[in-house]
């Protein structure tokens, strides 16, 4: 079927926005040379599926928490907070210098997800899906498409700090207060934000399909994601739409190691006396969110065996139908993803094989190309213990060995109990 490629070294065996691995993804590029950091991680709480009286409707539903996390590595702002204006540590402060402030990006969120689902097969080569989504927001703060630069000039009587085509804002749901200080909230006030207790809503679409070309070729689609979160809760902003100056008798020189004291304690003297307060916008009202929506394609050549039909759209784990034939069914393939992100859609290629050794007896191994690693291997296995399913994964093999050095790295285990 088309399963869910959000995690896109393909694994063996995913719902459409996940399965039921606790610990999704995490992976970073070298700041020196892709600049992007990502981190997922999500929990299927519930997950059901059931043929229908029509035996072409298949009816899925459930629930899973998701926590998204992206990032853009801001090389001129983290040169800035590391080291100020003196780059060279030679006690002498860089007049001039430019500090581009666009490459500011980032995301934080987390959401409980509701879906129901319904796949109808239309044809014997033709199989459609489509999947409706509640996103119950819990925390949200994200920042992108700014826009700006900094600079410093000086004077026998101090420096002035210019900062000069400003179009910066940044939004917050339940982390931060109109002062500016923390408030993630207590364990149960983050917990019932998953459960639509906290005002924040959504509604989202998945859709695909699968199309058998010939006896051995088949092709798969999806788009997922197309929605919104509508974030009224706890809502603090901050929006900065003009150029200003700040003065000062001193240049920035943060400490070392106590980078974030330093910066904490500028902002608040600058607040005070009045240099930021007029320029700072504080927003409290709601604000719109659409989800980062992800695409993905596949091709899959039979390369002999039984010949297989999947039951479902976006669960290629569970049900097949047995048509006929001998011999162990293996195939081979190649699949795309892309899932589009604020200034920078990420992207896989994927190679796969995929191997029946034995009905109860599943392997899957990959290999990907994207913007994170041109060497990435991957392995999945999945057991079949009567309604038993149980499934792992893990990709970026060759880096195991020096995981201390790998960008990314993913593991997943799961189970399913099929009737």
């Amino acid at each position: 079927g088309a399963s869910d490629r959000d995690l896109h070294y393909n694994s063996v065996l995913l719902d459409a926005d996940g399965g039921s691995d606790i610990l999704r993804n995490i992976y970073a590029v070298d700041p020196d040379n892709g600049e992007l950091f990502k981190i997922n991680q999500q929990m299927e709480i519930l997950y059901a599926g059931i043929r229908l009286k029509d035996p072409r409707l298949y009816l899925s539903f459930g629930m899973y928490q998701r926590f998204n996390g992206f990032a853009r590595y801001p090389k001129d702002l983290a040169d800035l907070y590391f080291k100020g204006n003196d780059q060279d540590e030679d006690g002498v402060p860089e007049l001039e210098d430019g500090y581009s402030i666009s490459g500011l990006s980032f995301l934080g969120d987390l959401a409980g997800v509701f879906h129901l689902g319904l796949n109808m097969e239309l044809s014997e080569q033709l199989i459609v899906g489509g999947r409706l989504k509640l996103y119950s927001g819990s925390l949200n703060i994200l920042s992108d498409t700014n826009k700006g630069n900094y600079f410093l000039r000086g004077g026998a009587a101090g420096y002035t700090h210019n900062f000069g085509g400003m179009d910066l804002a940044i939004l917050s749901s339940g982390f931060i207060k109109p002062d500016g200080s923390r408030d993630l909230g207590s364990p149960p006030e983050i917990l019932s934000g998953l459960f639509f207790l906290q005002g924040n809503a959504g509604l989202g679409i998945d859709l695909g399909f699968t199309y058998f070309a010939s006896d051995r070729v088949t092709v798969t689609g999806s788009v997922l994601d197309l929605g919104f979160l509508n974030y009224s809760n706890k809502v603090t902003g901050y929006q900065i739409k003009e150029d200003f100056e700040i003065f000062d008798t001193s240049y920035f020189d943060p400490p070392t190691g106590g980078e974030s004291g330093y910066w904490e304690d500028l902002w608040t003297g600058y607040y005070d006396d009045g240099q930021l307060e007029q320029k700072l916008d504080t927003l409290t009202s709601g604000y719109l969110h659409p989800r980062s929506v992800k695409l993905n394609a596949s091709v899959q050549y039979d390369l002999g065996g039984k010949s297989r039909k999947p039951s479902s759209i976006y669960r290629n784990v569970a049900c097949y139908t047995d048509s006929g034939g001998n011999g162990v069914s293996h195939a081979a393939g190649l699949q795309l993803f892309t899932e589009f992100r604020p200034g920078h859609p990420l992207w896989a290629v994927t190679a796969f094989y995929s191997r029946e050794f034995t009905r109860q007896i599943h392997a899957k191994f990959t290999y990907t190309v994207d913007e994170f690693s041109p060497t990435n291997l991957g392995i999945g296995l999945s057991l079949r213990f009567g309604k038993f399913n149980i499934y792992a994964a893990a990709d970026n093999l060759l880096a195991l060995p020096v995981v201390k050095e790998s960008n990314y790295q993913s593991l997943q285990i799961g189970m399913n109990l099929i009737y």
